[in-house]
């Protein structure tokens, strides 16, 4: 039997370093949306014995951004690889607006791993925002997914079409 340890630890981590915080626009636990991405990962054959830093990477992506941990810590307990593909998918501080989607357009430069992880992310965000956000905002995050998509399709081709489809239907029921 495949040992799960190293992902059960990851899983503990998340719960324990997401603890206070809950999804802007459903208020439901944060946790909820890095278990979610994997959940994508692993509909399209990814999984956490073969695929070990991206399926943790995916639960830690917002970490940086959203909690006081430090990259060292993450590193030190789950390895370099797995800091790496965080540090990749973190947005600098101050960067909003126009530059967010020149920070976007830059995923073209990154990991493969980075680039999974980023459609997965924006795929999960879609399908939770297409019935709460109004449509300026819908708009404008299904904008960014595009460049998203031009960015990172090149890292799989299921995600890629998933998230095409889903830039499409909410697009078609604006």
């Amino acid at each position: 039997m495949k040992d799960f340890s190293n992902f059960w630890d990851a899983i503990n981590f998340a719960f324990a370093k997401y603890r206070y915080l809950t999804r802007q626009s459903t208020k439901i636990p944060y946790v909820i949306h890095p278990i979610r991405i994997t959940t994508i990962l692993r509909a399209v054959g990814f999984n956490e014995f073969d695929h070990a830093d991206l399926m943790i990477a995916a639960l830690f992506h917002d970490l940086l951004e959203d909690t006081d941990i430090s990259l060292k810590e993450i590193e030190d307990q789950f390895g370099k690889r797995v800091g790496e593909i965080i540090f990749e998918l973190t947005i600098p501080k101050g960067v909003i607006g126009l530059e967010k989607d020149k920070w976007l357009e830059k995923f073209e430069n990154k990991s493969k791993e980075a680039k999974i992880i980023k459609i997965a992310d924006r795929i999960d965000n879609l399908m939770d925002m297409k019935d709460i956000w109004d449509e300026k905002k819908q708009r404008s995050y299904t904008n960014q997914a595009r460049i998203i998509l031009k960015s990172c399709r090149d890292a799989n081709e299921q995600l890629a079409l998933k998230l095409d489809l889903t830039i499409n239907e909410i697009l078609d029921n604006l």
